[in-house]
């Protein structure tokens, strides 16, 4: 019963995720600028969690990295901020808050549906480093991941000396 219950999920799941990732191949994170990463909307269903996770690449003996994350929910209002500081080699954690029913809405299956930025600072004047994020929903009651998003191809564009790399 349970395997079977397994499969139905995983084919709901595939099902569901396969059209976005063949028509919408930016969907899922996209890159605003040189050290913004974006990702969602995405729809945290009952009994989920979510978090965003920054991982700091470069040198520890370099500068760290500051980060500034964003939560927006389907109004577009930003419902949690916080700066935290990461030094290269290290990983950075944000706990997204979902118990705030005035502020994330439910729609009338139980999803609460929002956004998130995270932007990324390092005071060099030329940073040897970069970061990666991704964002992760799991399930409260196992803690295991269900949908990761991100990775490597999340990390902002490299900085070019004297300008930004759009440029």
């Amino acid at each position: 019963m349970r395997r079977l219950r397994l499969v139905r999920s995983s084919i709901v799941v595939a099902l569901l995720a396969g059209p976005v990732m063949v028509f919408s191949p930016g969907a899922l994170a996209s890159q605003a600028s040189e050290a913004k990463v974006q990702f969602g909307p995405v729809g945290i269903g009952v009994g989920q969690g979510a978090r965003l996770n920054v991982y700091a690449i470069g040198n520890p003996n370099d500068m760290p990295w500051s980060f500034s994350v964003q939560v927006v929910n389907s109004r577009g209002e930003v419902v949690q901020q916080r700066t935290f500081r990461v030094v290269p080699g290290a990983i950075g954690s944000f706990e997204i808050a979902l118990d705030d029913a005035e502020r994330l809405p439910a729609d009338r299956l139980g999803r609460r549906t929002l956004r998130a930025e995270i932007v990324g600072f390092n005071p060099q004047p030329d940073p040897p480093s970069s970061y990666v994020a991704t964002f992760e929903i799991y399930n409260r009651r196992t803690g295991r991941t269900t949908v990761l998003l991100g990775g490597p191809d999340t990390a902002p564009a490299p900085r070019v000396a004297g300008g930004s790399a759009g440029q």
